[in-house]
Parts: structure tokens; sequence; C-alpha cells
């Protein structure tokens, strides 16, 4: 089995994943893993492929992805898993959520990204966004146990006041528990 990271960047429009999973399913390839969003009008996506041992080359899965569009619409980079060496979490760490909301203003990713990497806590997902003025960012991140998760929260929280921003540090769980969707009943019709 071979494996390869597959990144496209485009102008957003219906149909992108279609086309590309499509390519990638008649190269003989299985998406494990997948992560896309749409930022000021510009679709990107990053997706872990697997092939049989006789996989087709770099070139191949990224002329495959690129003919999935217009001529000249996808920017596509393909890089193969030799493994190799790799950020491991620490072997005793939580997830936590971290949101944050308030004015925006430039330096607020630097500021809470400085903190969160002097602490040694990785940063797994980021979301974030400037609507009317105002900011809201959503990070996933890997806390080592070592860390007290109350100071961290008074840490974070203070830092947060300190750029305008109001900050909510929670443990994955909570999160989850109170963001889940299905725990909504929806009425049948």
């Amino acid at each position: 089995m071979r494996s390869f990271v597959v990144t496209v960047m485009s102008l957003d429009r219906p149909g992108i994943i279609a086309g590309i999973s499509d390519a990638i399913f008649k190269l003989g390839g299985n998406i494990e893993e997948i992560s896309q969003t749409v930022v000021r009008g510009y679709f990107t996506v990053i997706l872990y492929v697997t092939f049989p041992s006789e996989a087709p080359s770099p070139e191949e899965i990224r002329g495959a992805v690129a003919s999935s569009g217009s001529p000249g619409e996808l920017e596509v980079a393909v890089r193969e898993d030799k493994g190799g060496p790799r950020y491991v979490p620490p072997e005793k760490h939580d997830r936590f959520v971290l949101t944050l909301f308030g004015r925006d203003q430039p330096g607020i990713i630097r500021t809470i990204s400085t903190h969160l990497a002097q602490n040694g806590i990785n940063i797994t997902d980021l979301y974030g966004r400037v609507d009317e003025g105002g900011f809201t960012m959503v990070l996933e991140l890997i806390v080592p146990s070592e860390l007290d998760p109350r100071r961290l929260k008074e840490e974070l929280e203070e830092l947060g006041r300190s750029i305008g921003l109001s900050a909510h540090f929670q443990h994955e769980n909570l999160f989850k528990a109170t963001h889940d969707l299905r725990s909504i009943a929806i009425p049948t019709l």
C-alpha cells in the first residue's frame, strides 16, 4: 500500500469534491481522510489517499485530479507519505476546544498561537472568520497532561481579555456534549 497527501485550491464552485473523488476512485485510490473549507471564495482541500502497492506516480495523481476541473482551474500538489518524522502527541494528553470572539484586530492569531506553542500545546484544527467587524475563532488543541487545565483556562481567558476577546476553554468531551446536534430531537413529518 502507498499513501499520498493531495492538496487542491481553486475558486469555489459546486462539484469540486465530486470531481476530485471521482479522479481518485478511477485511479484505484481510497480517500481515508479529508478536510475541506472555503475561505473568501477560495476552495481548499487536503486529502490522505491510499493506493494498492502498484499506485500511480505523484505526477499521474496530480494530472488526474487537475483534469477533474477546467484547464488551469485547480492548483494541485501531491506528496507521497513515506513515513518519517512527524509530530507525536505526548503520551499523556487531553483534547480541548478554545473558542474566542470579539472585535477584530491585527495579531490575534499570532498572539494566541504563540502562547499555545510556548506551552507545548498543538493546534490540530483551527477556524477563524471576520464578520461585520467581529472575529470568531475555534481551535481544537492537544494539551499535555502535565499542564493544569484550570490554570490554562485562566491564562487563556486573561490573554483573550488583553486583546479584547472573550475566550472559552473547555475539554473536548464537554464541548461535544453541549454542541452535539444528534441530541436535538427532530420531529417527523
